[in-house]
C-alpha cells in the first residue's frame, strides 16, 4: 500500500471513529438527562405523597388520583424514552467499537510501515558509511 493511501486511510478511519464517538456522546447526554428527570420525578412523588397525606381536602376533590395518574403516565413515558435511548446507545457502541478497531489497525499498519522505513534508511546509511571507509 502506498504511503499516501495508508495515510489517507488513517485519516478516514480516525474521522469515522470520531463521528461515531460523538454520536455516542449525544446519546449518553440524553440518557443522563432522562435519568435526572426520573430522579426528579421520584423526588416529586415523595413530596406529593406527603402533601396528599397531610391535606384531606386534596383527597376529597380527587386530586390524589389525578396526581397519581399523571405521575404514572409521566414515569412510564420517561422509562420508555430511556429504554429507546439505551437501545440506540448499544447499537452506537457497537459501531464505535468497530470504528475504533479499524482505526487502531490502520494506525498500527502506519506505525509499522514508518518503523520499517526508518530501519531501512538506517541500514542504508550504515551501508553507505561502511562503503566509504572500505
Amino acid at each position: 500500500m502506498t504511503q499516501d493511501k495508508l495515510a489517507r486511510m488513517a485519516d478516514v478511519t480516525k474521522a469515522i471513529y470520531m463521528t461515531e464517538f460523538q454520536k455516542v456522546q449525544g446519546l449518553l447526554e440524553e440518557e443522563a438527562r432522562l435519568r435526572k428527570e426520573l430522579a426528579r420525578l421520584r423526588a416529586q412523588s415523595e413530596q406529593g405523597r406527603e402533601t396528599l397525606q397531610t391535606d384531606p381536602s386534596m383527597q376529597a376533590v380527587g386530586a390524589d388520583l389525578l396526581w397519581q395518574s399523571w405521575l404514572n403516565r409521566t414515569q412510564r413515558q420517561l422509562n420508555m424514552d430511556l429504554a429507546r435511548v439505551m437501545a440506540r446507545k448499544l447499537t452506537a457502541m457497537d459501531r464505535v467499537r468497530r470504528a475504533f478497531g479499524k482505526q487502531s489497525a490502520v494506525q498500527s499498519m502506519l506505525e509499522t510501515r514508518d518503523r520499517e522505513r526508518r530501519e531501512k534508511a538506517r541500514k542504508k546509511a550504515l551501508e553507505t558509511l561502511l562503503n566509504r571507509h572500505v
